[in-house]
């Protein structure tokens, strides 16, 4: 064999050798990747991919992550898909929708009859709370700052039928709401059921025989958390009353967000935002 034979044949070894160790790297670093790490060896977190970004938090906050429904009215259809509107009684002036990323009621009741309590609102046009399992139903409720909310009601009521009035007339229902007392700027919760047309209180605060006065109440984060036969009301991230028996009869409901008030009132709004209906969290 020639010497430039010899040479053609020492290249072809050597090229085919750095093959052979190319693979071996290449079928080796995969095993490597997803070995387990050693006792005392910290293992390595995988990297995300460079274009991925973390999701936005929810605009009600974390704890409705897993909501079954959820609202923050950045803007409102009505009818719609989500929302349709309720009224019952003549106003003066009234105004049903979303202002500011909050849904906003405002009612006027100068010179309007004496004999009709007014009520003007939205319902979920579906039955969104499901009463079979433990589940909780958040809101916020913004008074106001009322100069005069004498009579005035911001309510949310669980109502098992549909109205284009007001839930307050079915025969059963839940609600919880916040009731002005008079002279005006103060108010008190109060909850509530009705059953077959029966009316049940609930919790008054102790009104009218403890406490007259009222409280000053601004923006109010309010949950229901309802569980077996009972329902809780935490109002700021602290137990207002219960849990107590409720002994509702239904175990579907429509969610109403509405506004009372009775005649002869300047015009006088109310503000609803972050409604979530979701499960109870599992630590409760």
């Amino acid at each position: 064999m020639g010497r430039s034979s010899f040479a053609r044949w020492a290249l072809c070894i050597v090229a085919v050798g750095a093959l052979v160790v190319a693979a071996v790297l290449l079928l080796r670093r995969p095993r490597e990747a997803s070995r387990p790490a050693a006792v005392g060896e910290r293992p390595e977190a995988p990297s995300a991919p460079s274009h991925e970004s973390p999701p936005a938090p929810s605009p009600l906050g974390g704890a409705t992550a897993d909501a079954v429904f959820r609202e923050d009215f950045s803007s409102l259809a009505l009818p719609g898909p989500k929302w349709v509107p309720t009224r019952d009684g003549d106003f003066k002036e009234a105004a049903v929708d979303a202002l500011g990323g909050r849904l906003r009621l405002r009612a006027g009741t100068i010179g309007t009859r004496d004999d009709t309590v007014k009520h003007l609102g939205i319902r979920s046009a579906e039955p969104i709370v499901d009463l079979t399992r433990p589940i909780e139903v958040a809101f916020e409720v913004d008074w106001n700052n009322q100069a005069n909310g004498c009579y005035l009601q911001a309510s949310v009521f669980l109502c098992p039928t549909k109205t284009d009035a007001t839930a307050a007339a079915e025969p059963d229902w839940l609600k919880f709401e916040y009731v002005g007392v008079p002279p005006g700027r103060n108010a008190r919760g109060l909850l509530a059921t009705r059953r077959a047309g029966n009316l049940r209180f609930l919790y008054t605060e102790g009104w009218p025989d403890q406490q007259r006065v009222g409280r000053t109440i601004g923006k109010q984060r309010v949950v229901l958390r309802f569980g077996p036969q009972t329902v809780e009301v935490i109002e700021n991230g602290k137990s207002l009353c219960g849990p107590l028996p409720h002994a509702l009869s239904f175990q579907r409901a429509w969610l109403y967000l509405e506004l009372c008030s009775h005649s002869n009132y300047p015009a006088r709004e109310l503000f609803f935002d972050g409604i979530a209906v979701r499960p109870v969290p599992v630590e409760h």
